[in-house]
């Protein structure tokens, strides 16, 4: 068989696993793309929940700081608040504190 023919036969039996292995490479192509955006997604849903924490926790704060200036509570109620201290503290431990960029 005459090199060019080789040439040619081998090229037409591997172009069909050329044309996948190009197809793979966009579908990993896209992939990333959208794994970018999922994550970029995933890191906009977490700052917010870390925001929403910060200002939670500064709102029973408030609440305790409001319940001590109003002088005594009854039982009751300050069982209530230390459930919700105990509550908002909970989900404070859930959520990662913010490290500071250096």
């Amino acid at each position: 068989m005459s090199d060019s023919l080789s040439v040619l036969l081998r090229a037409w039996l591997l172009k069909p696993a050329l044309d996948y292995v190009q197809h793979l490479r966009k579908d990993i192509a896209m992939n990333q793309a959208e794994l970018l955006q999922n994550l970029t997604n995933l890191n906009a849903s977490v700052t917010k929940i870390g925001t929403e924490t910060t200002s939670l926790l500064e709102a029973v704060a408030n609440l305790q700081a409001a319940l001590d200036a109003a002088g005594a509570t009854t039982p009751e109620v300050d069982a209530a608040m230390a459930a919700v201290q105990a509550s908002v503290q909970a989900v404070d431990a859930l959520v990662l504190d913010v490290v500071p960029t250096p």
